[in-house]
């Protein structure tokens, strides 16, 4: 029984990576969508509540992405930089920070502040960016 739980824990633990990796690539993928949203409504000049609730959206995003990246689900699939693992510290800070300029932005839109939505959505972008660079390979 023992030697079962030993194999099994062995030819699993690439396949709970790849469960983080996928949760990833999904969350990047309706962040992105999110922010093309975004995007399209400040374009048609639609600073609303529904703004407002899409980086509310992105807020939970980047409040939860970072519990997915564990030192074992890197490689295969993912296109994460090990990276994350030495400087995790940065990492975190980075998605604290693009959470909160989410944050901002929703505020910004909830009272229609138009000022503030631009300049909290252009940081918001360059925090895509910054990661992009410094943890992406």
């Amino acid at each position: 029984m023992f030697r079962f739980i030993i194999i099994f824990i062995f030819f699993s633990s690439p396949l709970f990576a790849n469960e983080y990796v996928s949760k990833r690539q999904d969350l990047m993928q309706k962040f992105n969508k999110l922010m093309r949203s975004a995007n399209q409504m400040i374009k048609n000049d639609e600073i609303n509540k529904d703004l407002s609730s899409i980086y509310a959206e992105i807020e939970i995003i980047m409040t939860e992405y970072p519990s997915l990246f564990p030192d074992d689900s890197f490689g295969g699939k993912s296109k994460a930089s090990e990276d994350i693992i030495l400087n995790r510290v940065g990492f975190n800070d980075l998605s604290n920070e693009t959470a909160e300029f989410a944050s901002l932005a929703s505020i910004a839109a909830n009272n229609q502040d138009y000022d503030l939505l631009q300049q909290s959505h252009k940081s918001l972008y360059g925090s895509c960016k910054s990661c992009h660079s410094r943890f992406k390979n």
